[in-house]
């Protein structure tokens, strides 16, 4: 695997596992209940979030060819 497609992954990786953390961390400092509305939306919020930072991160790597 070349480098170039090892640092796309290894990006996604990381993308992928702050915005769990994020999750987490939101849900605990604002009391969400588990299975909630409120978690709902902020898991939807946050993979809104996540899926537009990694189009752009998709669009960056597509740029550098």
């Amino acid at each position: 695997m070349e480098e170039e497609e090892q640092r796309k992954i290894k990006l996604d990786h990381m993308i992928d596992e702050k915005f769990a953390e994020i999750f987490f961390l939101a849900r605990e400092e604002y009391d969400l209940p588990k299975n909630s509305e409120e978690e709902l939306q902020l898991f939807e919020l946050i993979n809104k979030f996540k899926s537009k930072l990694k189009k752009k991160c998709k669009e960056h790597f597509e740029n550098e060819d």
